[in-house]
């Protein structure tokens, strides 16, 4: 992992504390968006968000509310992985549980944006911008109109058709010097960030925690292998021996077979003798 004074704003510890400035955020969702937000709140920040006891949490990088109860998930992608559809999927049935707790009806579910920015053209398509929203299969004019919408920003898309700001704040996105106000008003929190030294010691356990992590996982990789090992050497084993078998009794020779199950050496000289095992 990087040091902390590396980090850049397309790394999540980073993006997510530079979206911890209130304005810096609800400016981001209004060009993303091309809307006016009067005002966010804090959502679960820096949560695991647990839908149910033994259920698999997620952690939201950014989810707020606006004054309209419209919900936003903003989230840094930096590596393409082939389910990252149904990752945002996922989000967004997790927002939608974790709304739904405090009422008994659908009617309390409101508008949810999910939104991915991706250093990546995830789609192949060369746009920078990819928005879903559910609608008739049969008949596209046809919507759902069930309120969740699911964003896809692409650094490395063609910049047409979309906003000057928002084209702005992809460039930076995807490395280029800041030439916009927010741009530059994110670049300036990053500054800030780096010598905060509270941040700094966060970032550093959370390095410890992924480290160890790894190094569980690993070790319970290594494990599951060497167990895996076992099962198919005991499998092999027993493969060439119903071979071998099947070899002397075809050729009717029961002495051979009658000593190889009484002694293990001379089994392992009857199988390279027949060509089971080299």
């Amino acid at each position: 992992m990087k040091r902390y004074d590396q980090l850049e704003i397309t790394d999540s510890f980073m993006f997510a504390k530079v979206m911890s400035d209130k304005e810096i955020c609800k400016a981001t969702l209004e060009q993303i968006l091309n809307i006016k937000i009067r005002d966010i709140k804090y959502l679960d920040y820096e949560e695991t968000i647990q839908v149910a006891p033994g259920a698999k949490g997620v952690r939201l990088d950014i989810y707020v509310e606006d004054d309209k109860n419209t919900v936003f998930n903003l989230e840094m992608q930096t590596t393409s992985y082939a389910e990252l559809p149904k990752r945002s999927r996922y989000y967004q049935d997790v927002i939608d549980l974790n709304i739904i707790e405090k009422g008994d009806t659908y009617d309390i579910l409101g508008v949810s944006y999910v939104i991915f920015i991706c250093t990546f053209d995830f789609f192949k398509k060369n746009r920078s911008v990819y928005e879903f929203e559910n609608i008739c299969v049969d008949d596209a004019n046809i919507r759902l109109n069930d309120g969740t919408h699911k964003i896809f920003l692409n650094t490395k898309g063609n910049r047409d058709g979309i906003g000057r700001e928002l084209q702005l704040l992809l460039d930076y996105f995807d490395g280029r010097e800041p030439e916009s106000k927010l741009a530059r008003d994110m670049q300036k929190k990053v500054f800030e960030a780096r010598g905060n030294d509270q941040w700094r010691r966060e970032y550093m356990s959370y390095q410890m925690e992924l480290n160890q992590q790894y190094k569980n996982g690993r070790a319970e990789g290594i494990e599951q292998g060497i167990e895996q090992g076992m099962k198919q050497g005991v499998q092999q084993a027993t493969d060439n021996i119903n071979k071998l078998i099947k070899v002397l009794l075809s050729q009717k020779k029961y002495d051979e077979l009658e000593k190889m199950s009484e002694d293990k050496e001379y089994q392992n000289e009857l199988m390279k003798k027949y060509n089971i095992i080299e």
